[in-house]
């Protein structure tokens, strides 16, 4: 199983790096580093219905249940395009290229 990797993200524009550096200051002088990791952590929490959501509509079109997808999209992300771009054809599902 892979470990989970370290991110790496571009600055934030001036505005958010403000926010979250008031965030770290009001929560116990956290290190910026550490808060943007906690936020992150937060979003993706929030975020679990509406992400398991696209991950369950495109686990039942290959015939997997949410979990198998969401477990070979962490495992092996090349794996996992190519059972989607082989059932759905060339068309990109739910990838945006672009960041």
């Amino acid at each position: 199983m892979p470990s989970p990797q370290p991110l790496t993200i571009a600055p934030l524009a001036p505005y958010e790096d403000r926010l979250l550096a008031a965030l770290a200051f009001f929560r116990f002088q956290r290190a910026i580093a550490s808060q943007a990791r906690h936020c992150l952590s937060m979003y993706l929490r929030q975020g679990e219905g509406r992400i398991m959501q696209e991950v369950k509509f495109y686990a039942q079109q290959i015939g997997l249940e949410p979990e198998e997808l969401l477990e070979l999209i962490y495992q092996d992300g090349d794996r996992a395009r190519a059972q989607l771009q082989a059932h759905f054809g060339s068309e990109s599902v739910g990838m945006d290229a672009t960041d």
